[in-house]
């Protein structure tokens, strides 16, 4: 079982609309998907659901010592499902932080569950306690980035707390690929891919996710980008990035 956390202490940069897209196109490409949304503000959750009222949550799995399996929800793409989020994890900073082993608890939550191909772990925009889960949790770190002004603004911390938790909790962390994204064709974009593809190398997928407005729209109509504009730059360059995401994992 691959399991992605998608981080970024950035925001706007497009973590859950990567993680969703990506999360459709591994399933739609035959592969068993859970999208976990760790991210109080639930975005992934009403992308993928339409709403915000289902029971029992994230919240329920790392709080109150819910099986992860009883919090899993089918969504309307098959091979593809989600443990959703809810506001009440905006207080799991602080209910977990004098809890034993909380950087590991949805590590262990994750170990029940084998009937999976791929895990994408939707991350908050902020280094804290669920940042941390779902770093502990993971097989290997996804890192999209959108080509604007401040694009690299906060990447050092970000990798310098992979580091600190590589040094100090016994965890591998390895970056498995670096997403460009909301390219709009400008000396600015290309400046700033430039720059990106300078600090991150051969880790910085090929595929550059262009600014597309179709791809909002779909998911402001809780649909699949796949279905809803299947010829449009958006989705060409998502199906892009799934078969060298795929490439990338088979190779390792």
């Amino acid at each position: 079982m691959r399991i992605f956390s998608l981080a970024n202490n950035k925001g706007g940069v497009t973590k859950t609309t990567t993680t969703v897209n990506l999360g459709y196109g591994l399933a739609r490409a035959g592969h068993r998907v859970l999208i976990i949304d760790t991210d109080a503000q639930s975005n992934s959750t009403y992308s993928l659901l339409g709403h915000l009222d289902q029971e029992p949550t994230l919240f329920d799995v790392l709080i109150n010592g819910t099986k992860i399996s009883d919090a899993l929800v089918a969504t309307q793409q098959e091979n593809l499902y989600l443990v959703p989020s809810s506001i009440n994890l905006s207080a799991a900073d602080l209910l977990m932080a004098s809890a034993p082993g909380r950087e590991r608890k949805l590590a262990r939550a994750l170990a029940q569950l084998e009937d999976f191909d791929y895990v994408l772990i939707d991350t908050p925009p902020n280094l804290g306690v669920l940042t941390v889960n779902a770093f502990m949790a993971c097989t290997d770190v996804i890192i999209p980035i959108a080509l604007t002004t401040y694009a690299l603004i906060g990447i050092s911390i970000l990798e310098n707390t992979m580091q600190e938790l590589r040094d100090n909790l016994d965890v591998e962390l390895p970056i498995f690929g670096v997403i460009a994204n909301l390219d709009d064709h400008t000396r600015l974009s290309a400046d700033v891919l430039s720059a990106v593809r300078e600090h991150f190398g051969e880790k910085l997928f090929d595929t550059v996710i262009p600014r597309n407005i179709k791809v909002e729209e779909a998911h402001n109509q809780i649909a699949c980008l796949f279905d809803y504009a299947p010829n449009s730059t958006g989705a060409q360059a998502y199906n892009k990035l799934i078969q060298e995401v795929l490439r990338r994992a088979e190779r390792a």
